[in-house]
C-alpha cells in the first residue's frame, strides 16, 4: 500500500480554543482550522491569568460521514450531541446556538429572557420579544450610536441583585438587515455570510470591532421595551402597564424550570423599578432618537388599560385602528397563554388565596365557634389541621 495514502487517511489533530464571552469561559474543540479562525475573529481569547468562578461551557465540533458518504458536522455541548449541520457555513450558527443552550442549562442563578440588552449612562434597557421583531438590528444601531452592548439574545437577570449582566456574544444579523447595518457604518467579521436553518443568511459583528469599551457592565434595569417592526418611517412608543408587561415577559423566559422556582417574584420586583413600553420600530435614526429620549425618565406606572398618551419622535394625527392578528401571531399568543395560564392559576389557587386573605393561618370557622375544627368539612378553607388552615 502506498504510504502516502495512509498519511491522507489520518484524521486531523483536534485543537482546543479557549474563548471568553464576557465573564463566561467557553472552550471549543475541533479539527476544522477555518472554524477556529472564524471564532478568533468573533471573540476574545480567554486569558490564562483570568480568575473566573463560572463553569466553562465545553463545545466540540466533530466531522462525520453519513451512510451515503455525505459529510455531517455534529455539535456537542458538555459531551451531549445538540444538532448536526450539513454544510460548513452552518457550523458557526449551530455552534452559537449550542452555546446558548448550555448557558440556559448551566446558569440557573439568572432569570434568562429572550431579549436584547443594552445600557446607556449606567441604565439597563431590555428589548424583549420573539424572533424576527428586530432585536439584533436595533441593538446594532444603538451600539453604533454610543450605547453599551450586553447581548442581542439574552437578558440575564441576577436573582440576588436584580442586576442585568452582559453576555456579549457576537451580534447575529439576518440577511434582510445587512443593508441597514452597513448604512450605520458597521462591518461584518468576514466577507462571506453563514446559513442559519430557517433564518437563512446571517452575518456576525464583533462588538469589540465597533469601538474600544463597547461592552457594558452589570447595571440596574431602567426600562423594558417590547419592539415590533411596523414598516413605517415614524416610530411610536406607548407606555405599557406592568400587568401586561408581566405576561409578555413570562412568555420570553428561556430557563423555565429555574424560573418556576421563585422567578416570578424576581420579574415582579424588576417591574417595580422599571418603565415599560411597546415600541413600533421605524427608521433606525428616528427609532434610536426616540429610545434616547427614554433614558433618565422618572419611574412611572402606566394604567392597566390601554393608555392614550404616547411618546413619539413626531406628533401624529392619524387614526389608530385595532390591529388584525395573523395566524402566526395567534399561534404565538396561544403558546404564551399555555404557559402563563397554569402559572397564574397556581398563584390564584384556593390555598394561595386563603393564605393571602388570612395571613395568621388561624381558621376563621374555629375562631367564630370558639373551638378548633374537627374535620376538613368544618374548616373555612376545606383543609384544616387542628385549627390551622393548610
Amino acid at each position: 500500500m502506498n504510504p502516502n495514502a495512509l498519511i491522507a487517511q489520518r484524521p486531523r489533530p483536534v485543537d482546543c480554543l479557549q474563548l471568553a464571552i464576557g465573564d463566561f469561559p467557553v472552550s471549543v474543540s475541533s479539527a476544522m482550522p477555518n472554524l477556529l479562525e472564524d471564532l478568533k475573529k468573533l471573540y476574545s481569547l480567554h486569558r490564562d491569568d483570568a480568575r473566573n468562578e463560572k463553569p466553562t461551557i465545553r463545545m466540540e465540533v466533530r466531522k462525520t460521514r453519513a451512510p451515503l458518504g455525505r459529510a455531517r458536522y455534529a455539535i456537542y455541548g458538555d459531551d451531549q450531541e445538540i444538532t448536526q449541520g450539513r454544510i460548513p457555513r452552518e457550523v458557526v450558527p449551530y455552534l452559537e446556538w449550542g452555546i446558548n443552550l448550555r448557558l440556559m442549562a448551566t446558569h440557573p442563578e439568572y432569570v434568562q429572557l429572550h431579549a436584547a440588552s443594552m445600557s446607556r449612562d449606567g441604565q439597563g434597557f431590555i428589548f424583549a420579544g420573539e424572533s424576527g421583531c428586530g432585536k439584533s438590528t436595533l441593538a446594532a444601531c444603538l451600539l453604533a450610536r454610543g450605547w453599551h452592548y450586553l447581548c442581542d439574545e439574552f437578558a440575564l437577570i441576577d436573582r440576588a441583585t436584580l442586576l442585568l449582566h452582559p453576555f456579549p456574544k457576537a451580534l447575529c444579523i439576518k440577511g434582510g438587515s445587512f443593508a441597514v447595518v452597513r448604512r450605520e457604518g458597521l462591518r461584518f467579521t468576514r466577507r462571506g455570510d453563514y446559513i442559519k436553518s430557517r433564518k437563512g443568511r446571517v452575518a456576525y459583528i464583533n462588538p469589540h470591532d465597533v469601538r474600544s469599551g463597547a461592552i457594558g457592565r452589570p447595571c440596574a434595569v431602567r426600562a423594558i421595551v417590547f419592539p415590533k417592526y411596523s414598516g413605517k418611517d415614524d416610530p411610536r412608543c406607548v407606555p405599557l402597564s406592568r400587568s401586561r408587561a408581566m405576561l409578555e415577559l413570562v412568555g420570553c423566559v428561556f430557563n423555565r424550570d429555574a424560573f418556576l422556582d421563585g422567578g416570578l417574584s424576581v420579574i415582579h420586583e424588576l417591574l417595580q423599578n422599571a418603565n415599560c413600553y411597546r415600541l413600533e420600530v421605524g427608521t433606525p435614526e428616528k427609532t434610536c432618537k426616540l429610545i434616547d429620549s427614554l433614558v433618565g425618565r422618572e419611574i412611572t406606572f402606566a394604567p392597566a388599560h390601554h393608555p392614550a398618551t404616547t411618546v413619539s419622535a413626531k406628533p401624529s394625527t392619524r387614526r389608530i385602528e385595532a390591529p388584525t392578528l395573523s395566524r402566526r401571531d395567534m399561534f404565538h399568543r396561544g403558546v404564551k397563554l399555555a404557559f402563563t395560564v397554569p402559572t397564574v392559576a397556581t398563584l390564584l389557587s384556593r390555598p394561595a388565596y386563603a393564605a393571602a386573605s388570612n395571613p395568621s393561618g388561624a381558621c376563621s370557622t374555629g375562631v367564630q365557634t370558639g373551638g378548633l375544627c374537627e374535620s376538613d368539612a368544618d374548616c373555612c378553607s376545606g383543609d384544616c389541621d387542628f385549627g390551622i388552615c393548610n
